[in-house]
């Protein structure tokens, strides 16, 4: 319980230990982490290979539908990437859930 001292309330702190076991969200948050990683090196690459396409089509005078069909596919595969990204966004929002309710379970 509470106890005076010098005139000011200590409360005594009763360590939580921590639950036993491996909690699920843990392993889903390392899994997000690798996917974000592996997904921002991809979008890396991509972003090097449009620099590379523009450098090297602009000396060689290329048409510009070759570019804009170059452009195309970049832009599908980038499309593909905001779609894993939306997923890995739901995959945190998942994670934070679980941190909220382990919180709440302790407190």
């Amino acid at each position: 319980m509470a106890s005076k001292s010098n005139g000011s309330t200590s409360i005594p702190i009763i360590p939580v230990p921590p639950p036993y076991g491996e909690m699920p969200f843990v392993s889903k948050a390392e899994e997000v982490f690798s996917k974000t990683e592996v997904f921002c090196l991809r979008f890396d690459h991509l972003m090097k290979d449009i620099l590379r396409v523009s450098f090297d089509y602009e000396p060689l005078k290329v048409p510009f539908d070759l570019i804009c069909s170059t452009l195309e596919v970049v832009n599908a595969q980038l499309t593909k990437i905001e779609d894993t990204i939306q997923r890995i966004v739901r995959d945190f929002a998942a994670v934070e859930d679980g941190l909220e309710e382990l919180h709440s379970s302790v407190y």
